[in-house]
Protein backbone atom coordinates (compact mmCIF):
# COMPACT_ATOMS: atom_id res chain seq x y z
CA UNK A 1 0.00 0.00 0.00
CA UNK A 2 1.20 3.53 -0.76
CA UNK A 3 1.14 5.74 2.02
CA UNK A 4 -0.53 9.05 0.64
CA UNK A 5 -0.87 12.60 1.90
CA UNK A 6 -4.08 14.12 1.55
CA UNK A 7 -3.88 18.22 2.20
CA UNK A 8 -7.13 19.83 1.20
CA UNK A 9 -7.72 23.00 1.18
CA UNK A 10 -8.80 26.58 -1.08
CA UNK A 11 -5.25 27.17 -1.11
CA UNK A 12 -6.39 31.27 -1.89
CA UNK A 13 -3.72 31.93 -1.53
CA UNK A 14 -0.94 28.57 -1.42
CA UNK A 15 1.30 29.72 1.48
CA UNK A 16 4.87 28.54 2.60
CA UNK A 17 2.30 27.24 5.81
CA UNK A 18 1.38 24.39 3.73
CA UNK A 19 4.78 23.39 2.07
CA UNK A 20 5.98 23.20 5.45
CA UNK A 21 3.23 21.24 6.85
CA UNK A 22 3.29 18.65 3.77
CA UNK A 23 6.78 18.20 4.10
CA UNK A 24 7.13 17.81 7.86
CA UNK A 25 4.02 15.02 7.64
CA UNK A 26 5.82 13.79 4.47
CA UNK A 27 9.15 13.31 6.68
CA UNK A 28 7.81 11.93 9.82
CA UNK A 29 4.78 9.86 8.74
CA UNK A 30 7.23 8.37 5.89
CA UNK A 31 4.59 9.01 3.13
CA UNK A 32 5.31 8.57 -0.24
CA UNK A 33 3.63 11.59 -1.94
CA UNK A 34 1.36 14.21 -1.01
CA UNK A 35 -1.30 15.07 -2.63
CA UNK A 36 -3.12 18.94 -2.75
CA UNK A 37 -6.95 18.66 -2.40
CA UNK A 38 -8.06 22.05 -4.08
CA UNK A 39 -10.64 22.49 -2.49
CA UNK A 40 -13.78 23.75 -5.84
CA UNK A 41 -16.98 24.23 -3.92
CA UNK A 42 -16.03 24.35 0.01
CA UNK A 43 -19.00 23.95 2.12
CA UNK A 44 -18.08 25.83 4.73
CA UNK A 45 -16.20 28.95 3.29
CA UNK A 46 -18.85 31.92 2.98
CA UNK A 47 -16.52 34.53 0.83
CA UNK A 48 -15.72 34.29 -2.57
CA UNK A 49 -12.99 32.68 -3.27
CA UNK A 50 -10.73 32.84 -6.43
CA UNK A 51 -11.50 30.94 -9.69
CA UNK A 52 -10.20 27.30 -9.60
CA UNK A 53 -7.94 27.70 -12.40
CA UNK A 54 -6.23 30.34 -10.65
CA UNK A 55 -5.55 28.68 -7.66
CA UNK A 56 -4.27 25.55 -9.09
CA UNK A 57 -1.45 27.40 -11.04
CA UNK A 58 -0.26 29.05 -7.97
CA UNK A 59 -0.20 25.55 -6.58
CA UNK A 60 1.37 23.65 -9.89
CA UNK A 61 4.03 27.20 -10.15
CA UNK A 62 4.36 26.21 -6.03
CA UNK A 63 4.84 22.96 -5.91
CA UNK A 64 7.15 22.82 -9.17
CA UNK A 65 10.33 20.77 -8.68
CA UNK A 66 9.13 18.70 -5.85
CA UNK A 67 8.44 15.14 -6.94
CA UNK A 68 6.98 13.98 -3.47
CA UNK A 69 4.09 15.93 -4.38
CA UNK A 70 0.99 16.96 -6.87
CA UNK A 71 -2.50 18.80 -7.25
CA UNK A 72 -5.29 16.61 -6.69
CA UNK A 73 -8.39 17.59 -9.64
CA UNK A 74 -10.66 15.02 -7.79
CA UNK A 75 -13.18 17.41 -6.00
CA UNK A 76 -13.02 19.62 -9.42
CA UNK A 77 -14.43 16.85 -11.47
CA UNK A 78 -17.48 16.17 -8.81
CA UNK A 79 -20.11 18.93 -8.93
CA UNK A 80 -21.95 20.15 -5.60
CA UNK A 81 -20.22 20.53 -1.98
CA UNK A 82 -16.58 19.76 -1.78
CA UNK A 83 -17.30 17.54 1.30
CA UNK A 84 -14.31 15.49 2.97
CA UNK A 85 -16.05 12.34 3.23
CA UNK A 86 -17.37 12.26 -0.66
CA UNK A 87 -13.41 12.92 -1.69
CA UNK A 88 -12.27 10.00 0.36
CA UNK A 89 -14.67 8.03 -0.69
CA UNK A 90 -14.09 8.42 -4.52
CA UNK A 91 -9.97 8.19 -3.91
CA UNK A 92 -10.59 5.40 -2.32
CA UNK A 93 -12.38 3.82 -5.20
CA UNK A 94 -9.68 5.52 -7.84
CA UNK A 95 -6.48 4.48 -6.10
CA UNK A 96 -7.29 1.38 -4.15
CA UNK A 97 -3.76 0.47 -3.21
CA UNK A 98 -3.34 3.74 -1.38
CA UNK A 99 -3.60 3.74 2.21
CA UNK A 100 -4.45 7.54 3.09
CA UNK A 101 -3.13 9.75 5.60
CA UNK A 102 -5.66 13.41 6.20
CA UNK A 103 -3.44 16.39 7.31
CA UNK A 104 -4.49 19.14 9.01
CA UNK A 105 -3.92 21.60 11.72
CA UNK A 106 -4.92 20.58 15.59
CA UNK A 107 -7.46 22.84 15.54
CA UNK A 108 -10.02 21.53 12.96
CA UNK A 109 -10.35 18.83 15.76
CA UNK A 110 -12.61 21.60 17.24
CA UNK A 111 -15.00 21.46 15.07
CA UNK A 112 -14.41 18.01 13.29
CA UNK A 113 -17.81 16.77 14.63
CA UNK A 114 -19.28 19.24 12.39
CA UNK A 115 -18.22 17.67 9.41
CA UNK A 116 -20.31 16.28 7.05
CA UNK A 117 -19.76 12.14 8.13
CA UNK A 118 -17.38 12.61 10.79
CA UNK A 119 -17.45 9.40 12.30
CA UNK A 120 -17.35 7.83 8.63
CA UNK A 121 -13.72 9.85 7.48
CA UNK A 122 -12.04 7.91 10.77
CA UNK A 123 -12.71 4.92 8.66
CA UNK A 124 -11.67 6.16 5.22
CA UNK A 125 -7.97 8.02 6.28
CA UNK A 126 -5.52 8.16 9.35
CA UNK A 127 -7.15 11.84 10.51
CA UNK A 128 -3.74 13.44 11.36
CA UNK A 129 -3.81 16.79 13.39
CA UNK A 130 -0.50 18.96 13.25
CA UNK A 131 0.97 21.17 16.16
CA UNK A 132 4.01 23.16 16.35
CA UNK A 133 6.60 21.59 19.56
CA UNK A 134 5.61 22.95 23.00
CA UNK A 135 1.58 23.20 21.96
CA UNK A 136 -0.37 20.70 24.20
CA UNK A 137 -3.43 19.24 22.07
CA UNK A 138 -6.51 18.09 23.06
CA UNK A 139 -8.61 15.58 21.53
CA UNK A 140 -12.13 15.91 22.95
CA UNK A 141 -13.27 12.83 24.91
CA UNK A 142 -16.19 12.44 22.04
CA UNK A 143 -13.52 12.22 19.36
CA UNK A 144 -11.38 9.67 21.12
CA UNK A 145 -14.27 7.16 21.73
CA UNK A 146 -15.25 7.28 18.39
CA UNK A 147 -11.76 7.17 16.86
CA UNK A 148 -10.76 3.91 18.89
CA UNK A 149 -13.27 2.39 16.86
CA UNK A 150 -12.67 3.28 13.53
CA UNK A 151 -9.50 1.99 11.16
CA UNK A 152 -8.17 4.94 10.65
CA UNK A 153 -8.29 7.02 13.98
CA UNK A 154 -6.79 9.79 14.81
CA UNK A 155 -2.92 11.06 14.89
CA UNK A 156 -1.83 13.76 16.79
CA UNK A 157 1.55 15.04 15.13
CA UNK A 158 4.19 17.99 16.73
CA UNK A 159 5.68 19.77 13.42
CA UNK A 160 7.77 22.34 12.86
CA UNK A 161 4.71 24.56 11.80
CA UNK A 162 4.75 28.28 10.18
CA UNK A 163 2.20 30.69 11.46
CA UNK A 164 0.96 31.74 8.14
CA UNK A 165 -2.86 31.74 7.05
CA UNK A 166 -4.00 32.60 3.48
CA UNK A 167 -6.57 35.96 5.57
CA UNK A 168 -3.41 36.92 6.91
CA UNK A 169 -2.31 36.83 3.27
CA UNK A 170 -4.75 38.71 1.47
CA UNK A 171 -4.69 41.33 4.35
CA UNK A 172 -1.59 41.73 4.11
CA UNK A 173 -1.60 41.67 -0.30
CA UNK A 174 -4.95 44.55 0.79
CA UNK A 175 -2.37 46.58 2.83
CA UNK A 176 0.61 46.31 0.39
CA UNK A 177 2.97 44.96 2.69
CA UNK A 178 6.09 42.91 1.90
CA UNK A 179 4.79 39.10 2.05
CA UNK A 180 8.71 37.50 0.26
CA UNK A 181 8.45 35.53 3.88
CA UNK A 182 4.69 34.14 3.50
CA UNK A 183 4.36 32.70 -0.33
CA UNK A 184 6.29 32.09 -2.75
CA UNK A 185 8.19 34.01 -5.02
CA UNK A 186 6.91 31.94 -8.21
CA UNK A 187 3.52 33.21 -7.51
CA UNK A 188 4.14 36.27 -5.46
CA UNK A 189 3.41 38.81 -8.60
CA UNK A 190 -0.12 37.00 -9.15
CA UNK A 191 -1.09 37.06 -6.17
CA UNK A 192 -0.56 40.44 -4.96
CA UNK A 193 -2.91 41.85 -8.51
CA UNK A 194 -5.33 39.28 -7.90
CA UNK A 195 -8.95 41.43 -7.66
CA UNK A 196 -10.60 38.18 -5.58
CA UNK A 197 -7.52 38.16 -3.08
CA UNK A 198 -7.07 42.26 -2.55
CA UNK A 199 -11.16 42.12 -2.40
CA UNK A 200 -11.04 39.39 0.76
CA UNK A 201 -7.94 41.44 2.12
CA UNK A 202 -10.06 44.29 2.00
CA UNK A 203 -12.96 42.76 3.83
CA UNK A 204 -10.59 41.75 6.66
CA UNK A 205 -9.73 44.82 7.15
CA UNK A 206 -13.32 46.29 7.68
CA UNK A 207 -14.61 43.22 10.14
CA UNK A 208 -11.89 45.08 12.72
CA UNK A 209 -12.94 48.69 11.47
CA UNK A 210 -16.64 48.42 11.02
CA UNK A 211 -19.64 46.91 13.29
CA UNK A 212 -21.40 44.15 11.68
CA UNK A 213 -24.64 46.18 10.84
CA UNK A 214 -21.98 48.27 8.87
CA UNK A 215 -20.03 45.72 7.65
CA UNK A 216 -23.37 44.31 6.26
CA UNK A 217 -24.24 47.89 4.62
CA UNK A 218 -20.63 47.91 3.20
CA UNK A 219 -21.25 44.71 1.34
CA UNK A 220 -24.67 45.90 0.34
CA UNK A 221 -23.55 48.88 -0.93
CA UNK A 222 -20.56 47.24 -3.00
CA UNK A 223 -23.40 44.95 -4.36
CA UNK A 224 -25.15 47.27 -5.87
CA UNK A 225 -22.33 49.76 -7.36
CA UNK A 226 -21.58 46.62 -9.17
CA UNK A 227 -24.54 45.63 -10.45
CA UNK A 228 -25.21 49.98 -11.38
CA UNK A 229 -21.79 49.69 -13.19
CA UNK A 230 -22.70 46.50 -15.13
CA UNK A 231 -26.08 48.11 -15.74
CA UNK A 232 -24.86 51.44 -17.19
CA UNK A 233 -21.38 50.54 -18.83
CA UNK A 234 -18.89 50.83 -16.12
CA UNK A 235 -16.09 49.15 -14.46
CA UNK A 236 -17.65 46.53 -12.58
CA UNK A 237 -14.63 45.86 -10.15
CA UNK A 238 -13.68 48.96 -9.29
CA UNK A 239 -17.37 49.57 -8.32
CA UNK A 240 -17.44 46.98 -6.16
CA UNK A 241 -14.44 48.22 -4.61
CA UNK A 242 -15.42 51.21 -3.86
CA UNK A 243 -18.52 50.88 -2.63
CA UNK A 244 -16.79 48.72 -0.31
CA UNK A 245 -14.44 50.67 1.48
CA UNK A 246 -16.81 53.47 1.08
CA UNK A 247 -17.74 53.64 4.80
CA UNK A 248 -14.22 53.08 5.60
CA UNK A 249 -14.15 55.56 8.72
CA UNK A 250 -17.80 55.98 9.13
CA UNK A 251 -17.42 54.44 12.90
CA UNK A 252 -14.49 57.21 13.97
CA UNK A 253 -16.04 59.74 16.51
CA UNK A 254 -16.96 63.05 15.69
CA UNK A 255 -13.70 64.96 17.34
CA UNK A 256 -11.25 62.36 15.83
CA UNK A 257 -12.65 63.03 11.82
CA UNK A 258 -12.53 66.65 12.58
CA UNK A 259 -8.79 66.67 13.83
CA UNK A 260 -7.81 64.62 10.70
CA UNK A 261 -9.68 67.05 8.28
CA UNK A 262 -8.52 69.91 9.73
CA UNK A 263 -5.27 68.88 9.98
CA UNK A 264 -4.79 68.23 6.74
CA UNK A 265 -7.42 70.56 4.83
CA UNK A 266 -10.18 67.85 3.79
CA UNK A 267 -13.01 69.71 4.69
CA UNK A 268 -14.82 71.85 1.72
CA UNK A 269 -17.15 73.92 3.52
CA UNK A 270 -18.23 75.23 6.98
CA UNK A 271 -21.41 72.75 6.54
CA UNK A 272 -18.71 69.82 7.14
CA UNK A 273 -17.05 71.52 10.85
CA UNK A 274 -20.55 71.38 11.95
CA UNK A 275 -21.70 68.42 11.23
CA UNK A 276 -18.16 65.97 11.67
CA UNK A 277 -20.03 63.28 10.13
CA UNK A 278 -20.26 64.29 7.19
CA UNK A 279 -16.58 64.29 7.02
CA UNK A 280 -15.97 60.51 6.85
CA UNK A 281 -16.17 60.36 3.26
CA UNK A 282 -12.55 62.49 2.38
CA UNK A 283 -11.29 61.08 5.89
CA UNK A 284 -11.75 57.94 5.08
CA UNK A 285 -10.47 58.34 1.20
CA UNK A 286 -7.38 60.24 2.61
CA UNK A 287 -7.10 57.18 4.95
CA UNK A 288 -6.92 54.47 2.29
CA UNK A 289 -4.25 56.59 0.10
CA UNK A 290 -2.55 57.09 3.06
CA UNK A 291 -2.07 54.04 4.44
CA UNK A 292 -1.47 52.48 0.76
CA UNK A 293 -4.71 50.64 0.97
CA UNK A 294 -5.55 52.42 -2.21
CA UNK A 295 -4.10 54.42 -5.14
CA UNK A 296 -6.57 54.39 -7.74
CA UNK A 297 -8.11 58.19 -7.83
CA UNK A 298 -11.40 57.52 -9.34
CA UNK A 299 -11.92 55.05 -6.60
CA UNK A 300 -11.28 57.64 -3.54
CA UNK A 301 -12.73 59.90 -5.54
CA UNK A 302 -16.16 58.16 -5.23
CA UNK A 303 -15.43 57.37 -1.25
CA UNK A 304 -14.90 61.50 -0.64
CA UNK A 305 -17.49 62.33 -2.58
CA UNK A 306 -20.19 60.04 -1.52
CA UNK A 307 -21.77 61.86 1.57
CA UNK A 308 -22.71 64.74 0.18
CA UNK A 309 -22.17 64.50 -3.61
CA UNK A 310 -20.16 66.42 -5.84
CA UNK A 311 -20.76 68.59 -9.17
CA UNK A 312 -17.69 66.77 -10.64
CA UNK A 313 -18.34 63.26 -9.66
CA UNK A 314 -17.74 60.86 -12.70
CA UNK A 315 -19.67 57.76 -13.49
CA UNK A 316 -17.93 55.79 -10.66
CA UNK A 317 -18.62 58.14 -7.98
CA UNK A 318 -22.23 58.61 -9.26
CA UNK A 319 -22.60 55.04 -8.70
CA UNK A 320 -21.46 54.70 -5.56
CA UNK A 321 -23.67 58.14 -3.90
CA UNK A 322 -26.59 56.27 -5.29
CA UNK A 323 -25.89 52.27 -3.87
CA UNK A 324 -25.25 54.19 -0.42
CA UNK A 325 -28.79 54.90 -0.67
CA UNK A 326 -30.56 51.78 -2.36
CA UNK A 327 -28.90 48.58 -1.27
CA UNK A 328 -30.55 45.95 -0.16
CA UNK A 329 -30.63 46.18 3.66
CA UNK A 330 -32.14 50.35 3.47
CA UNK A 331 -35.59 50.72 4.78
CA UNK A 332 -36.73 54.33 4.69
CA UNK A 333 -40.34 55.68 2.90
CA UNK A 334 -39.40 56.45 -0.57
CA UNK A 335 -36.41 54.08 -1.00
CA UNK A 336 -38.27 51.81 -3.59
CA UNK A 337 -39.25 54.39 -5.78
CA UNK A 338 -35.41 55.27 -5.93
CA UNK A 339 -34.11 52.13 -7.07
CA UNK A 340 -36.95 52.02 -9.68
CA UNK A 341 -35.41 55.22 -11.30
CA UNK A 342 -32.01 54.37 -10.64
CA UNK A 343 -32.38 50.85 -12.64
CA UNK A 344 -34.04 53.08 -15.54
CA UNK A 345 -31.85 55.89 -15.57
CA UNK A 346 -28.66 56.23 -13.40
CA UNK A 347 -28.00 59.77 -13.64
CA UNK A 348 -31.89 60.49 -13.02
CA UNK A 349 -31.68 58.44 -9.93
CA UNK A 350 -28.66 59.94 -8.67
CA UNK A 351 -30.86 63.59 -8.90
CA UNK A 352 -33.61 62.15 -6.78
CA UNK A 353 -31.68 61.33 -4.15
CA UNK A 354 -29.96 64.80 -3.58
CA UNK A 355 -33.81 65.30 -3.92
CA UNK A 356 -34.70 63.23 -1.22
CA UNK A 357 -31.13 64.02 0.87
CA UNK A 358 -31.92 68.15 0.69
CA UNK A 359 -35.99 67.66 1.19
CA UNK A 360 -35.37 65.92 4.46
CA UNK A 361 -32.63 68.63 5.47
CA UNK A 362 -35.25 70.99 5.24
CA UNK A 363 -37.94 68.95 7.16
CA UNK A 364 -35.80 68.74 10.13
CA UNK A 365 -33.90 72.40 9.76
CA UNK A 366 -31.06 71.00 8.89
CA UNK A 367 -27.94 72.60 6.99
CA UNK A 368 -27.54 71.96 3.08
CA UNK A 369 -24.23 71.19 2.39
CA UNK A 370 -23.22 73.49 -0.84
CA UNK A 371 -21.85 70.39 -2.88
CA UNK A 372 -25.11 68.78 -2.53
CA UNK A 373 -26.58 71.66 -4.33
CA UNK A 374 -24.66 72.43 -6.55
CA UNK A 375 -24.43 68.35 -7.93
CA UNK A 376 -28.16 68.70 -8.05
CA UNK A 377 -28.03 71.65 -9.83
CA UNK A 378 -24.88 69.97 -12.61
CA UNK A 379 -27.45 67.30 -13.41
CA UNK A 380 -30.00 68.90 -13.61
CA UNK A 381 -28.13 71.21 -16.64
CA UNK A 382 -26.33 67.59 -17.64
CA UNK A 383 -30.61 66.53 -18.20
CA UNK A 384 -31.37 69.48 -19.53
CA UNK A 385 -28.57 69.21 -22.30
CA UNK A 386 -29.76 65.99 -23.02
CA UNK A 387 -33.06 66.62 -24.14
CA UNK A 388 -32.31 70.10 -26.11
CA UNK A 389 -29.44 67.88 -27.88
Amino acid sequence: MRRIGLLGGTFDPVHYGHLRLAEQCREKLQLDEVWFVLAANPPHKDWRISPYEKRRRWLEQALRGKNWCCVCDIEKEREGKSYTYHTLKALHKAEPDCEFYFLTGADSLEKLDTWYRWEEILDLCHFVATSRPGYVGHVPEKLKKEAAKRKGGILYLEIDALDISSTEVRKMVALQQAMEQMIPLEIIDEVKNSMEIKVEGYKEILKTRLSVKRYTHSIGVANTAARLAGMFDGDVERAYMAGLLHDYAREMSGSALLEIAVEHNLHGDAVDLLQPSLLHGPVGAWLLQEQGIVTDEAILEAIRWHTTGHPDMKKLARMVYIADYIEPNRDFPGVDALRQITYRDLNLGVLAGLDHTIMFQLQKGGYLHPWSIAARNRLIEEHSDQYQN
